[in-house]
């Protein structure tokens, strides 16, 4: 039994989705992609899921997809496919682009560096900007610096660069008075302070209290101010390495921490040094290696 929503005629199908009639008419003959009902003068009829399922398979073919291996399938399998195909494609812009960035760092074109990522952050929301090309970007640069591709001062300004647009935000966002506190650090004798304000915006984005205290803090201190800050999270990230000396550094701080801070404060673990030593803590602790395994974390404490 046909629905009683069948309705376009086979020249309106095509006016709504870009196929002509003889590609529709194919498409049903050979492939049985549509059942349409018939009038009594035996002109075609489709639905409005036919419609809808034309305008998947226009897409999907385009997209070089044999119309054989998906004629059949129904509209729900067709969207999962233009959804996962749609994602490989940013991913595959966001490469380019990436690529892009690198050689303008390359020949010291800073003011395109400037105008790509700033292109970028003007079309996107601040989230997918930042996992859709900031993320892949640092990986890029990471390789470029360890293949010793690019020297440390194009690292530097990179940085630099990024650190500017990461920082710069358009208005304030509303918190959740009752949502987590999260304090960003990075311990005494780590200068490194892009991964936190990253993970700061991040927060900020998704509505929670945070208090930037940036990198090389001494624990002493830090502890204090969680207590003052009235902290549920604190949230350190660790990449400094010193021979023979980086993992007794970075464990004292945590033992201090682990039996200074008040038992309910969370401890929010990232970089180098949080992937690489095994710990073992008294109170709760959660180690990241993405940035978005944090946003999902993050997500949650908001529910």
């Amino acid at each position: 039994m046909h629905s009683p929503r069948a309705s376009y005629k086979i020249r309106q199908v095509s006016d709504l989705t870009g196929a002509n009639e003889f590609l529709l008419r194919a498409w049903e003959n050979r492939y049985s992609a549509f059942t349409p009902a018939r009038t009594k003068t035996g002109r075609r009829l489709y639905s409005e899921t036919d419609v809808l399922k034309a305008q998947a398979l226009v897409t999907l073919t385009k997209q070089g997809v044999r119309i054989g291996e998906i004629a059949q399938l129904d509209l729900g399998n067709l969207n999962k496919l233009i959804k996962k195909s749609s994602a490989l494609n940013v991913a595959l812009d966001s490469n380019i682009l990436v690529k892009h960035i690198i050689t303008s760092a390359n020949q010291f074109n800073w003011p395109e560096v400037h105008h790509l990522i700033l292109r970028e952050k003007q079309k996107a929301t601040p989230l997918h900007w930042i996992h859709g090309l900031i993320t892949p970007l640092l990986a890029e640069i990471g390789r470029q610096v360890n293949a010793g591709l690019i020297s440390i001062t194009q690292e530097h300004i990179l940085s630099a660069i990024i650190k500017e647009h990461v920082v710069s935000q358009s208005g304030e966002r509303r918190t959740k008075k009752n949502g987590p506190r999260i304090i960003l650090a990075a311990p005494e004798g780590d200068f490194h302070e892009l991964g936190i304000l990253i993970a700061k915006r991040i927060a900020n984005e998704l509505g929670a209290n945070t208090l930037f205290l940036g990198p090389h803090m001494p624990m002493s201190e830090l502890a204090a101010i969680c207590v003052r800050y009235k902290a549920t999270h604190l949230l350190m990230t660790s990449n400094f390495q010193t021979p023979n000396g980086a993992k007794a550094g970075y464990l004292k701080f945590l033992n201090f921490l682990d039996r200074t801070l008040d038992s309910k404060v969370t401890l929010w673990l990232a970089g180098a040094n949080a992937l690489k030593y095994p710990l073992s803590l008294k109170r709760p602790f959660k180690t990241f290696n993405s940035f978005n395994v944090y946003e999902e974390e993050v997500r949650k404490c908001l529910e």
